[in-house]
């Protein structure tokens, strides 16, 4: 008989503390509720919840990617870097006031993403040719005094006699991305 009386007890002291328990954490939500004492019905009022939103900022930690979207030739350069020092700590709304030539494409402390549209034609201009036996990359137009971009180690005399003659003509590429395509064609 005692075993049963300390089990019944031990239930109903779960029952309670559940219930206990459940009714506080039901109404410690973000609702806190307030009886107004001044009138005669109780009336029921919330308390507004606390914005605690963290404004997102750079950090050294953050990537930058810079899209340079040239008009010209409708292509885009894509730059990813660290954040310059002057650049720590700022906002989004803070770099829209400042970079107001460019874009914010998107904005967190993981990654920030900026876009500039420049009126000129990029340098991705290139012309396939020949430089001492092997394929070279030429720029169309200088660059700093050259126009050598890249002389490959891709010999000349391994193609055929057909695509020896177009080389040495010169090949028109534009885009980075065609430049690699057409590269990685004749070093396999």
């Amino acid at each position: 008989m005692r075993k049963f009386l300390l089990f019944f007890i031990t239930i109903i002291f779960v029952i309670i503390f559940s219930i206990t328990l459940g009714y506080n954490m039901y109404s410690s939500k973000n609702n806190v509720i307030e009886y107004n004492t001044n009138t005669t019905t109780n009336v029921l009022q919330e308390e507004k919840p606390v914005n605690n939103i963290k404004t997102a900022k750079i950090t050294p930690s953050t990537k930058m990617t810079y899209e340079y979207v040239y008009k010209q030739d409708n292509i885009t350069e894509v730059i990813e870097d660290v954040p310059p020092y002057f650049l720590i700590d700022l906002t989004r709304e803070d770099l829209e006031k400042n970079f107001k030539d460019w874009q914010i494409k998107s904005f967190s402390e993981r990654e920030v993403v900026m876009q500039k549209s420049i009126d000129t034609e990029s340098t991705q201009h290139y012309i396939i040719g020949e430089y001492d036996g092997f394929i070279a990359v030429f720029y169309e137009k200088e660059i700093n005094g050259t126009n050598i971009k890249e002389i490959t180690s891709i010999p000349l005399d391994g193609l055929t006699k057909d695509e020896q003659e177009k080389i040495k003509n010169g090949i028109k590429i534009t885009g980075k991305d065609e430049l690699i395509k057409f590269l990685e064609a004749y070093s396999s």
